[in-house]
């Protein structure tokens, strides 16, 4: 059984996604399992701040390129 290769995240393409993103992708851009996330969620420890929509997570994508130290374009 092949999987799909991992995604190759560029700042570009973090952008795309819009002012947020669910937690599985967050999980994929900072290279950890959708478990670990949902992990560090609880532990209060998700190295990017995130934000509850009814039963989802959305996490900002702004915090997620800060975490990752890359530049945001001026608007």
């Amino acid at each position: 059984m092949s999987r799909d290769p991992k995604p190759i995240w560029t700042a570009e393409r973090i952008r795309g996604l819009g002012p947020s993103t669910d937690l599985g992708t967050a999980a994929s851009v900072l290279d950890m399992s959708r478990s670990t996330a949902y992990k560090l969620l609880r532990r209060d420890a998700f190295p990017v701040p995130h934000f509850r929509v009814g039963t989802h997570y959305r996490i900002p994508t702004a915090p997620l390129m800060a975490a990752l130290h890359l530049d945001l374009p001026e608007p």
